[in-house]
């Protein structure tokens, strides 16, 4: 993937940002490799606020970081990534798409509609499922190995 021309651009999906912000989860070493290339701009990430929020809610109810490194590392995901919110547009795919899982089908139209080349994500329902061309799915692991390459 190194030697590509323009820079790609990845979706990260909420579990993902899961395992970035509670450093007990067992892909975070993983994920923060991911967000080290997000961070030296290797490659240009996008989230939605949806999972800025959910994240945010799951991380203070797990009591699983501190408020402060909780606030932090939410601040560090608005400035090094394209946070947009769902949209109509987004919303509306979402229920027309054949797929039971309405919240991911929202986050595919959503990364879809942000031109990204990936999804990344550890959802196994989300890693079974046929993207809308020309986007892939893949998971952390497989994606930073790619990188390496």
């Amino acid at each position: 993937m190194k030697n590509i021309a323009y820079k790609i651009k990845i979706f990260v999906d909420t579990n993902v940002l899961m395992d970035f912000v509670e450093p007990q989860r067992e892909k975070h070493e993983i994920v923060r490799e991911l967000f080290h290339l997000i961070y030296t701009n290797e490659v240009e990430a996008a989230v939605s606020t949806q999972s800025i929020l959910d994240v945010a809610y799951l991380s203070k109810k797990n009591k699983s970081i501190s408020n402060q490194d909780l606030r932090d590392t939410m601040l560090f995901l608005l400035v090094h990534t394209n946070s947009g919110y769902l949209d109509t547009f987004d919303v509306s795919e979402a229920f027309k798409n054949p797929h039971s899982d309405i919240e991911d089908n929202a986050q595919i139209s959503f990364a879809y509609n942000q031109c990204c080349d990936y999804i990344i994500t550890s959802d196994k329902n989300m890693l079974s499922r046929e993207m809308p061309k020309p986007m892939k799915v893949m998971t952390p692991e497989e994606f930073v190995n790619n990188c390496r390459a």
